[in-house]
């Protein structure tokens, strides 16, 4: 493998995870090593070799990267869960700059983004759509019913709540373990929601925008499309004009019954609809790696109108085997 690029990911496990090791691996230039949390994600297997690491949100997780990645020696690192892009960010800068390359938006954009009520004030300091927001701990007076409720900070559906009234806002604070300047409240959009790729290189270029509407929702995206919407284009093409993410990224947002896009989350990395972008024709992931080496990419076009129905499948493989490669933190050969 002397002229492959080798590519450390994290978050073996994600739905989307395992298409980018799919999609990469039949490039035929990449080396593709893994990391994740749990000793039984599916993406160990798949890739050519596979680590488990503690969460990153454990104390541990920074050091065992370190050792990791001094052991690989990547080109390029991709960082999948959003606890772990602020720390992978500042350890390849304090200590492997100019050794590899991290595959995300800027720290300040990941940073920002990642909290969600630093995310509404920077989207709305730059007059681009986003959903009225209010901190938990300011809204009763203020924000309007209906409404939602989420922590500034997580993934997925965790905390998220929807409200009604006053009444049920005090309630779930009540509950909350958390204080509630670290809530959330924020008005509750009517429109078909989407989840968008925005195809961004590290030097800012944006080279596809993949609108994917959701047509069902567990966590993740179960059942989506791809979508052509002129008003989602636009709108992710200025995050990057005005906020320079220099990375890829995804947008949630809701499209109104005038086609106007109001987003309510942003993702700084890719996201489990990954899957839907590579089956319409556009790498997302490739497509940046090439730029990053200074090779040149043909046009991007996606295919409109595909359905993405997501399923599950099995891994058969001998117990003491799986144990003996992932059992531990040793790695996979």
């Amino acid at each position: 493998m002397s002229n492959t690029r080798r590519v450390f990911i994290t978050g073996a496990g994600g739905a989307g995870t395992i298409e980018i090791i799919r999609s990469l691996r039949a490039k035929g230039r990449y080396e593709i090593v893994v990391a994740d949390a749990s000793p039984y994600s599916a993406g160990l297997a798949l890739a050519d070799r596979g680590y488990v690491i503690p969460f990153g949100s454990s104390p541990a997780f920074r050091g065992r990267m370190r050792e990791l990645l001094q052991l690989e020696q990547p080109a390029f690192v991709i960082p999948l869960v959003d606890e772990e892009l602020p720390i992978v960010h500042a350890l390849v800068a304090e200590e492997f700059r100019g050794k590899m390359t991290v595959v995300a938006p800027c720290l300040e954009f990941c940073t920002s983004m990642l909290d969600k009520w630093a995310m509404y004030q920077r989207l709305s300091e730059h007059r681009l759509s986003v959903a009225r927001t209010w901190l938990a701990s300011e809204a009763q007076g203020k924000c309007e019913f209906p409404a939602i409720i989420k922590p500034r900070e997580g993934r997925g559906s965790r905390g998220f709540a929807y409200i009604d009234s006053a009444a049920e806002l005090t309630a779930y604070l009540s509950e909350a373990s958390l204080p509630p300047d670290r809530y959330i409240v924020q008005e509750r959009l009517m429109g078909a929601e989407y989840t968008t790729s925005a195809v961004v290189t590290l030097s800012g270029e944006t080279l596809a925008v993949v609108p994917k509407e959701v047509l069902s929702k567990k966590g993740i995206t179960q059942l989506g499309a791809t979508r052509e919407v002129p008003s989602i284009d636009r709108l992710c093409r200025d995050i990057q004009e005005r906020l320079k993410a220099n990375g890829p990224f995804n947008v949630q947002l809701v499209l109104d019954k005038n086609s106007t896009p109001w987003v309510f989350e942003v993702n700084p990395r890719y996201s489990t609809t990954v899957a839907l972008t590579l089956a319409a024709g556009i790498d997302e992931v490739d497509c940046v790696l090439r730029e990053a080496d200074g090779l040149a990419n043909e046009p991007l076009k996606f295919q409109p109108d595909l359905l993405m129905i997501r399923y599950q499948t099995q891994l058969y493989v001998p117990e003491a085997e799986w144990a003996k490669k992932f059992g531990t933190t040793e790695a996979s050969h």
